[in-house]
C-alpha cells in the first residue's frame, strides 16, 4: 500500500517488478503463438531478466544476454557436428565457455554461455540446427520484448529521488550545526556530544548512496523515451558536487563533534574551552550553517549570502585563534581542544568555499526554463 500512496522507491520497484512480470507474459505468449515454440521458456526469461532500473541497463543485458546465448549454441553446435559429444570433447569446450563466461563484457549473463553450451550438448547433441535457431530466436524475441516494455511502460526515470535526498541532506547538515550551536551556549553533556558524532557519521556514509542515487538518475535519461518528450536537463555534475562537498566538510563537522566527546567526558580529563570561547565559536557555526541554507542555490545574491556566511564564520574563527594564540588559557591543559576545534571548522569552511561555485542545489520553486529545453539544475 505504501508504493501506490507515495512515490518513491518502494513504488519504483513495484512498476518495476509489474513490467518484468508484463514482459514475460507478452514473450511467452510470442513464443508460443507467433514461434511456435514446442518449449516456450527461453523467450520469456530473456524478457523477465533484462527488464531493469534504467533503459542503459536493460539495453545492456539484453545484449549480454544474446550474445551469451549465442556464443553458447555456436559453440555447442560446431563440437557436436564436428567432434560428437564425448567426455573428452567435452571439457575443453566446457573449459572454454568457463573462460568466455568470464568476460566482463558480459556482466551477470556470462554464465549464458556454458549454461547453452551443455544444454544443447547434453540434449540433443549440439547438431540439431532448427533447436539452435530457435533458441536464439526466442532470446532474441524475448529481449526485445522486455526493453519494449521497459521503454513503452513509463520507462524508468529517476530524477526526482536523488534531488530529494540531496535536500534532506544538507537540511540534516544545518540542523546537526544549529543543534551543537545550541548545546555550545545552553550546556551540553557527553550523551549530547556522542549523539552529535553518531549523527555526523551517519551523514558521512549517506554521501556515497546518494552519489550512487545521483548516477542512476543521469543513466535513466539516456535512451528515455520519457526524457526525450519531456525535455528534461538536470545538472547532474553539479548535484554530484554538491554532495561531495557536504560529505568532504562532514568528515570535519565529525571531527568537532569528537573532540567536544571527549571534552565531556570526565573520564577523558580533558579540559573544557571556556565559555566565552564556546559562545563565539556556536556563532560561528551558525554562521556556516547559515553559508549551507543557501549553498548551490541560482542567483548572485544565493552565491553572495554563501562567500557573506563564510568569510563571517571566518572572521569569528580567525579572532578566537588570535585569542588562544595571545592571552593566557584558564588551563593550559585546554590547548588541543581550542586547536583542535578551531582547525576542524576552518577546514570546513575551505571545503565549502572551493566547491560553491560548481555545486549546485535543487530546490522545490520548479525548474528554470530555457529556450527549447526545461532545466531542473538548481
Amino acid at each position: 500500500m505504501q508504493a501506490v500512496r507515495v512515490a518513491g522507491p518502494q513504488r519504483d520497484a513495484a512498476l518495476l517488478m509489474a513490467k518484468a512480470a508484463l514482459a514475460t507474459v507478452i514473450a511467452w505468449q510470442f513464443a508460443v503463438r507467433v514461434l511456435q515454440s514446442p518449449a516456450p521458456f527461453y523467450a520469456p526469461m530473456a524478457a523477465l531478466l533484462v527488464v531493469d532500473k534504467t533503459m542503459v541497463r536493460s539495453l545492456g543485458a539484453s545484449a549480454q544476454r544474446v550474445v551469451g546465448v549465442v556464443v553458447g549454441m555456436s559453440a555447442a553446435w560446431l563440437v557436436g557436428t564436428t567432434l560428437g559429444v564425448h567426455w573428452w570433447s567435452m571439457l575443453p569446450v566446457i573449459y572454454l565457455a568457463l573462460l568466455i563466461a568470464r568476460w566482463r563484457r558480459l556482466g551477470d549473463h556470462g554464465i549464458q554461455v556454458p549454461t547453452m553450451v551443455l544444454l544443447s550438448l547434453l540434449t540433443v547433441g549440439g547438431t540439431d540446427v532448427e533447436f539452435t535457431y530457435l533458441t536464439i530466436v526466442e532470446t532474441v524475441a524475448g529481449g526485445v520484448i522486455g526493453v519494449a516494455t521497459n521503454a513503452i511502460v513509463l520507462a524508468p526515470l529517476h530524477v526526482q529521488q536523488p534531488r530529494e535526498q540531496i535536500r534532506s541532506l544538507t537540511v540534516r547538515v544545518c540542523i546537526l550545526l544549529n543543534d551543537i550551536a545550541a548545546g555550545l551556549r545552553e550546556g551540553w553533556d557527553t550523551e549530547m556530544a556522542r549523539a552529535w558524532y553518531d549523527d555526523s557519521t551517519e551523514i558521512i556514509e549517506l554521501a556515497p548512496t546518494i552519489q550512487e542515487e545521483i548516477e542512476t538518475g543521469r543513466e535513466s535519461m539516456r535512451f528515455n523515451p520519457r526524457d526525450n518528450l519531456r525535455g528534461l536537463e538536470v545538472d547532474w555534475v553539479g548535484y554530484a558536487k554538491t554532495v561531495e562537498a557536504i560529505g568532504r566538510a562532514q568528515w570535519q563537522l565529525s571531527g568537532i563533534a569528537r573532540t567536544l566527546v571527549d571534552a565531556a567526558d570526565e573520564d577523558e580529563s580533558q579540559p573544557t574551552p571556556t565559555k566565552h570561547f564556546l559562545e563565539c565559536y556556536a556563532e560561528a557555526l551558525d554562521k556556516i550553517a547559515g553559508g549551507i541554507s543557501h549553498f548551490g542555490l541560482a542567483g548572485d545574491d544565493e552565491v553572495s549570502a554563501v562567500t557573506d556566511y563564510l568569510g563571517s564564520a571566518g572572521d569569528i574563527l580567525d579572532q578566537l585563534g588570535r585569542e588562544v594564540r595571545e592571552t593566557d588559557l584558564e588551563d593550559p591543559r585546554a590547548w588541543p581542544a581550542y586547536g583542535s576545534l578551531l582547525l576542524d571548522a576552518q577546514r570546513l569552511i575551505r571545503e565549502l568555499e572551493m566547491a560553491s561555485r560548481q555545486a549546485v542545489m535543487p530546490t522545490d520553486s520548479g525548474p528554470i526554463r530555457k529556450p527549447g529545453r526545461r532545466v531542473i539544475g538548481r
